[in-house]
């Protein structure tokens, strides 16, 4: 069809001149002519699955109408939450259909010439199920870095949030917050108004807890550097000072920090080790004056790059840990930290004081590597570990290590390793190597941002990816030591908003579980606050 435009000159000319000239026409195209025909599949809105759940291999029966001539086409497909289902059988009024091996829950769809007609939701069966014994159902209203357990199993959760559980409705709840095993909020952690900034990690030494992030400030008390020490019942240890007007003051008996922010903090041998991406150690000394000779607070600093040990009683910088104390410092001072890595690092501790460092760096102590370095317990560089010389080739996000397959498993935005094809993943024998016998599958959509490997082997991986070797996983898998998706343990469908810790536990009834923190807000196709724990067959 089209259109013809006559322009309001022509119309206004015409009424008053009838012997004018009469304007062209202008001719153009119907702007939505040309549409892809409806398809004519009617599916009721408020229609539920027959049954709503099942394991692979469920035969699954939807109501639907105008479906038979697609069929007998053979231009009909039927998705479970984008993997595709064998249809068994069609009728007028309903399909029937078989859930795939690869099917996790979310929404279902028919699928005609590349055009969806959405179907119900579908929720798929498997060994990973959403754990309802778990109590504190309305996480967190921000990120959740790090779980921590504690004494009596009990659960400290770090993070970026200022309400837990919706406990902190009245009074703020700020960065951190203790539960039982299960999810109970714990009032008795008298943590005051909690941390002024995010929250990342935390040491624990007998009954001290060193908290470590971006902050300045905890319980109301100032004067902090990104690491402060409190009790386990979340009252910060402080000490009282005299200043130079002889005034007395109260401040944090943990008296050094940093710079910049921490990521990661380790108890070892009785002392605190931290790393992140700081360049100098800091303390604070309260007994000097200003020029006009009033009080003030003199910070001192040393620098220390990204990794540094503390003694525990008072923040002090153990010199003794990666330390030179003849190298010459930036403003002349004599000693200092040893040279680090010329980029971001992480690191992850053994449990017998090794350190690996990784993230984007191509030199660590003036040595040459590839975004990816180990550490003896003394601070050196383990000459053991041999990742090659070229190393990984990009980022390096996270990585878990398995003490009883003595491996590591990385995750990034790399493509190679060592000059081997290693997409986004790899496996890594103890000595630095290339683990041939996985072999990642294609990744599309995203990163995976997050690895950890479970006791049993498997391996649980959070990101921004959207599928895994062809099959649809949004943002969450679980593979096996092969690099396959493991059987059985895909069902749960997409999370949003990525994964940053997994704690091996147990639920209330007994059985093997995951508690999973993040980003997220949607998990298993659910909103659900960047906490939730799943139990596993």
């Amino acid at each position: 069809m089209k259109y013809t435009y006559t322009p309001l000159l022509t119309l206004l000319l015409a009424g008053a001149v009838l012997t004018g000239c009469k304007k062209s026409q202008e001719i153009f195209e119907d702007p939505y002519a040309g549409g892809v025909p409806a398809l004519g599949i009617i599916v009721d809105p408020q229609s539920v699955a027959s049954p709503a759940s099942g394991n692979a291999g469920t035969v699954v029966t939807i109501n639907a109408k105008g479906l038979v001539k697609y069929w007998d086409e053979k231009r009909l497909k039927f998705l479970f939450n984008g993997e595709e289902a064998t249809i068994k059988n069609v009728t007028d009024s309903k399909i029937e259909v078989e859930v795939p091996a690869t099917a996790s829950t979310g929404v279902t769809s028919f699928v005609v010439d590349g055009q969806l007609v959405f179907g119900p939701d579908f929720s798929v069966l498997g060994k990973v199920t959403k754990d309802p014994t778990f109590r504190a159902i309305n996480g967190a209203n921000g990120y959740v870095t790090k779980i921590k357990e504690v004494a009596n199993g009990n659960l400290i959760f770090l993070g970026n949030f200022d309400n837990f559980d919706n406990k902190g409705n009245v009074r703020r709840i700020n960065k951190i917050a203790r539960t039982t095993k299960d999810g109970v909020f714990d009032r008795t952690f008298q943590i005051g108004n909690g941390a002024t900034g995010q929250l990342n990690d935390m040491a624990i030494i007998g009954s001290q807890f060193f908290p470590v992030g971006g902050f300045g400030g905890f319980a109301q008390r100032g004067g902090i550097s990104n690491i402060t020490r409190i009790a386990n019942n979340g009252v910060i240890d402080t000490m009282k000072v005299i200043t130079y007007e002889k005034r007395e003051r109260f401040v944090p008996t943990f008296n050094g920090g940093t710079d910049g922010g921490i990521d990661n903090a380790y108890a070892r041998d009785g002392k605190v080790i931290i790393s992140g991406n700081f360049r100098y150690y800091v303390s604070r000394r309260y007994d000097q004056p200003t020029r006009d000779y009033k009080d003030s607070t003199i910070l001192d600093s040393i620098e220390m790059r990204q990794l540094a040990r503390l003694n525990p009683t008072d923040g002090t910088l153990d010199k003794t840990w990666r330390f030179d104390p003849n190298a010459v410092g930036y403003k002349g001072e004599l000693g200092k930290g040893l040279p680090g890595a010329n980029g971001p690092i992480r690191t992850i501790m053994h449990d017998d004081g090794k350190i690996l460092v990784f993230g984007r760096f191509t030199t660590f102590d003036n040595t040459n590597v590839g975004s990816i370095v180990r550490l003896n317990a003394d601070g050196s560089i383990d000459q053991t570990f041999n990742p090659g010389g070229a190393g990984a080739d990009q980022d390096i996000l996270s990585v878990s290590y398995n003490a009883t397959l003595n491996k590591y498993l990385i995750v990034g935005a790399f493509r190679n390793y060592n000059g081997a094809a290693a997409p986004f993943m790899a496996m890594l024998n103890y000595n630095g190597t290339l683990d041939q016998s996985f072999q990642v599958k294609n990744i599309t959509g995203g990163l995976p941002e997050y690895a950890k490997i479970l006791s049993d082997g498997l391996i649980v991986i959070g990101g921004s990816f959207k599928s895994y070797g062809g099959t649809i996983r949004n943002g969450f898998m679980i593979l096996d030591q092969t690099g396959s998706l493991a059987a059985g343990y895909n069902n749960i469908g997409n999370v949003l908003g990525g994964v940053s810790d997994v704690l091996e536990t147990t639920s209330a009834e007994g059985k093997r579980a995951l508690l999973i923190v993040g980003g997220f807000f949607t998990f298993d196709n659910v909103p659900t606050n960047r906490i939730v724990r799943v139990t596993l067959d």
